[in-house]
Formats: structure tokens, sequence, C-alpha cells
């Protein structure tokens, strides 16, 4: 299996393979094997767990074999780009929310690289085209408990993203101006994004 990739293009997916760092042990990294814990965490339903995949229980079933016909090189790299993604949601939750309590008992510290295209609104109006932006910077705690949250309950990714948005709004766009500035910052679309911490 190829070395996991930590930066993703949704909140959602860096914040759990930035949540990778902190495992004790390594998820199962055959297809078979991770199909199979992936099963375990959804009662044993194929075709729950398929559904989640956005793939077929025979497809599913099938997985870890060679492509068939059937199915071919494409739909075989996309289901297992979303098995991997899904065992990594779900790999060691309690270890996850224990680095996370770490991390806001010590002020809660979170480092963010990105490249993304960003919308502007101020009380004049809003920017119809979104500038490209590649930037790392520090969030405040107050964002990252609620990112943590958010990712806890298993948040929508427009969510995640508002929340994003108003911490990139308010820790680097806004943190030299004067209270009650009243422009905002919306992300419309993500290249890449690397959590810290």
């Amino acid at each position: 299996m190829p070395p996991l990739s930590l930066s993703a293009n949704t909140v959602q997916e860096a914040l759990d393979r930035a949540d990778a760092r902190h495992w004790t042990r390594n998820p199962p990294r055959s297809p078979r094997a991770r199909v199979a814990f992936l099963l375990s965490k959804n009662g044993h339903d194929h075709t729950a767990l398929a559904a989640r995949l956005r793939t077929t229980p025979q497809t599913l079933e099938s997985f870890g074999g060679p492509p068939n016909s059937q199915g071919g090189e494409h739909e075989h790299s996309a289901l297992q780009q979303a098995v991997e993604r899904e065992v990594i949601r779900l790999w060691q939750p309690r270890i996850r929310r224990r680095a996370h309590a770490t991390i806001l008992h010590n002020n809660g510290q979170m480092m963010i690289s990105f490249r993304a295209w960003l919308g502007f609104t101020a009380a004049a109006g809003s920017s119809d085209d979104p500038r490209l932006r590649t930037l790392a910077l520090s969030l405040h705690a107050p964002h990252v408990e609620a990112l943590f949250s958010a990712r806890h309950r298993d948040a929508p990714e427009p969510e995640l993203v508002t929340l994003l948005s108003g911490a990139l709004s308010a820790c680097y766009f806004h943190r030299n101006r004067l209270q009650g500035t009243t422009e905002t910052v919306r992300i419309e679309r993500i290249d890449y994004l690397e959590f810290y911490y």
C-alpha cells in the first residue's frame, strides 16, 4: 500500500489525517482486512457499508482481488480511496479524543497550511471572483475547539468549511484590524489542506 498522504481537499479528511499522527498503532493495511474492520463498525451489514462507500455490496465483497471486467481500474481505485478514508475516520476514536483534549488543555494551538479559493464579503457587497491564496497560519483555541467538536459529532463538510472560514477571518484577515470589522471570508474550494497539532 502507498504511504499515507496527510494533505487533503476537504476539512473532514484533513482533520482525520492530522489525527493519524497520534495513532498508537497502525490500522489494517490489506484491502480485505480494511473491509473487515469497517464491517465490524457497521454491524456486519454489507449493504449499509456499501452505501456509505458509494458502491454495491457485490463490488465490496470482491474488493481485495484484481479489478474485474465489470468494475475496472477506475472503480477499483475509487473504492480503495473510499475505504482508506473511512478507515482513517474510524480508527482509534478514543486516542483521537484524548489527543484533542490534550491539545485544548495546552492552549489549543493548531497550525494549518492550505491552498484554496477564497471569496470575500464586505459591507459594499461580495467578490464575484474568488481569489486563490496559499497560506500557513495558526488558529486560536476557540476555533480549534469548534472544529474538534464538530468533527466528533460527524458534522457535514459545509458546516466544517463555515467554521474554518470563520477561523480564517478572525485569525488572519482581521488580526490587525479594528474591532467590528464586517468583512468575512468564505472558502469556495480547497486545493489542499493540512492541519498540524
